[in-house]
């Protein structure tokens, strides 16, 4: 005998409200920073009472948590349709410059709040088994191998996308070629791969 088929509405109602409020927080973070921005500008950007806000989140540091996941997830989606190192390379100075001001956030909080340090230190061990899928070469590495690629290139990405590589006279072809070189290297991919 059929069952009757489920409602699914609430809860893909609270689905998609859940993901305004995280794309309202995204766009918050990036424009005022995260100490200017306020739980109640996200509700009201998303489209929602303040009040819808707490129904999803405790506060900012939690919402800045699930932006970050967010973020992290579209990168990755991002990178799996790069065809070569060159291609890599521009996905992440993209989403670097995208969220500067989001990620300089994430890392000032890193500092001083252990609840983000822990959820920082989870993602990066999500990107490192990531790594382990998208890079054949990377199954013969130890996942403290993969970690510190990981922060190489998250800091030579950072370089270029704070202006450290112009200060030299770095053009940013240049730099995208200088980071894709560093993934080269870094993965063992040979440079007609890239």
């Amino acid at each position: 005998m059929d069952q009757p088929a489920r409602k699914e509405g609430p809860r893909r109602d609270a689905e998609a409200t859940r993901a305004a409020l995280i794309g309202a927080a995204w766009q918050e973070f990036e424009e005022c920073g995260f100490e200017a921005a306020q739980s109640n500008r996200i509700a009201r950007r998303a489209g929602f009472s303040p009040q819808t806000f707490y129904r999803h989140f405790t506060d900012k540091v939690d919402i800045l948590l699930a932006v970050y996941a967010e973020w992290v997830a579209e990168q990755q989606k991002a990178l799996a349709k790069a065809c070569t190192m060159r291609e890599a390379a521009r996905v992440i100075l993209v989403g670097q410059r995208a969220s500067f001001k989001f990620r300089d956030a994430l890392r000032t909080l890193a500092m001083t709040n252990a609840m983000v340090r822990d959820a920082r230190a989870r993602m990066r061990l999500h990107n490192v088994a990531y790594l382990r899928v998208i890079v054949p070469s990377a199954a013969g590495l130890s996942d403290g191998q993969l970690l510190r690629s990981l922060l190489l290139l998250e800091r030579v990405a950072d370089a270029c996308v704070e202006g450290e590589c112009a200060d030299p006279r770095l053009s940013s072809e240049d730099a995208e070629k200088q980071l894709a070189a560093c993934i080269e290297r870094e993965f063992g991919v040979p440079p007609e791969a890239a």
